[in-house]
């Protein structure tokens, strides 16, 4: 916060002003403080001590209501509570020892995720999750993270909400969202071409910002990528992300959406996250789960290896149409890891890339202004049952 000695001129400089602003000699000019002389009198120059080298205070956090779980934690919304009436929303993800998990192992897995959070917390980007702190309660490690009010994917996609919103909609607003943003889909709801590679180009700005700095994801899926409700993608839960050329070989993330060489054994690599965003690319598009059925690793090997031929019979008429699109998601679930893009960066820029299908769609007319679209729709989610949290 500026003061207003950083701001306003030096009181002989303004012409004809005592040294509160108001006309020398008018009356009541002595009544007039700045917003710093809240006492109703000047307060004394004063120049703060400085402060220690090490701080250190308790913080209290309130539960409020369960966020979700995954393999390895369970995420709260918290209300961290502060002083003189301060609070603010937060999401805590608790780190419970399995009880067949020795006590050493969890402490190792403990201080591999605390490496991996500390090097995310030092990436700032608007479309990647923020990591407060590192903490723990007796035993137990507690991951304190931005709360981000939204929507992942997998729910956001759930054919049940929108069938909700069907029965409340007015026509003109329903064929609105269908037309623009969303409509039913097979397995789940299906994303406007536009709409679908917004989310995309959102989640490859994040993406690359861990790239950059050698951070692979290692678990890029429908229910690690979140929309705010200002339209913003958050790309969450980094715990199993790695840098290759530092941290010895690892298999961690969900099966499903690996890469083909992930599967086979293989050390995740950059260009592996961008087969598994290409996955999450190819459901939104097409309403489809489209490794649905494969119920062995093997069986979703076989699938992954042969995607690139399907491709012709799973994607809609609209985007086999779009040789812009179509190579998009051919070119990102590669079988092969050379023959993808080598990094986000590349996703999103390259001559094939993303950006690439947003500029047509504007040359043509056709673009939108996405943010707000996707913020009006989760907007019409707001009112469903525990979606709503009051600060």
């Amino acid at each position: 916060m500026l003061h207003d000695s950083t701001v306003r001129k030096p009181p002989s400089t303004l012409d004809g002003l005592d040294p509160l602003g108001s006309p020398a000699g008018a009356p009541g000019a002595e009544s007039l403080r700045t917003y710093h002389s809240s006492l109703g009198r000047p307060l004394p120059e004063y120049t703060p001590p400085e402060p220690l080298q090490e701080l250190c205070w308790s913080a209290r956090y309130q539960i409020r209501r369960l966020l979700g779980k995954g393999s390895q934690g369970v995420v709260y919304l918290a209300r961290r509570e502060g002083v003189d009436g301060y609070f603010t929303n937060v999401a805590l993800k608790l780190f419970y020892r399995n009880p067949g998990l020795g006590l050493e192992d969890y402490q190792a897995e403990m201080r591999r995720i605390a490496l991996q959070a500390q090097r995310v917390s030092r990436v700032q980007h608007d479309s990647l999750i923020s990591i407060r702190d590192f903490v723990t309660i007796g035993e137990t490690r507690v991951m304190v993270l931005e709360w981000i009010d939204g929507l992942d994917i997998d729910h956001l996609l759930d054919l049940k909400r929108m069938e909700a919103l069907r029965q409340q909609l007015p026509k003109k607003l329903w064929d609105h969202l269908n037309e623009v943003i969303v409509t039913p889909g097979e397995d789940h709801c299906r994303l406007k071409s536009g709409i679908a590679v917004d989310i995309l180009r959102g989640c490859l700005t994040g993406l690359a910002s861990l790239h950059q700095r050698g951070i692979v994801h290692c678990d890029l899926k429908p229910s690690n990528i979140m929309i705010k409700r200002t339209g913003t993608k958050k790309i969450i839960d980094v715990d199993s992300s790695c840098v290759p050329s530092a941290d010895p070989p690892h298999l961690r993330g969900t099966p499903y959406y690996m890469a083909p060489e992930v599967i086979r054994g293989k050390p995740s690599q950059v260009r592996s996250d961008i087969a598994s965003l290409g996955y999450v690319l190819l459901e939104m598009l097409t309403g489809r789960r489209i490794f649905k059925g494969c119920d062995t690793m093997a069986a979703l090997l076989d699938a992954k290896m042969r995607l690139p031929e399907r491709l012709k019979q799973i994607l809609p008429k609209e985007v086999l149409d779009d040789p812009n699109l179509s190579g998009l998601v051919a070119k990102m679930v590669a079988v092969e890891p050379k023959d993808r893009f080598p990094d986000a960066d590349a996703a999103e820029l390259d001559h094939l890339g993303a950006v690439n299908f947003h500029r047509q769609l504007v040359k043509s007319n056709l673009s939108t202004e996405y943010n707000r679209e996707l913020a009006w729709w989760l907007d019409l989610l707001r009112d469903e049952p525990g979606e709503a949290v009051e600060l």
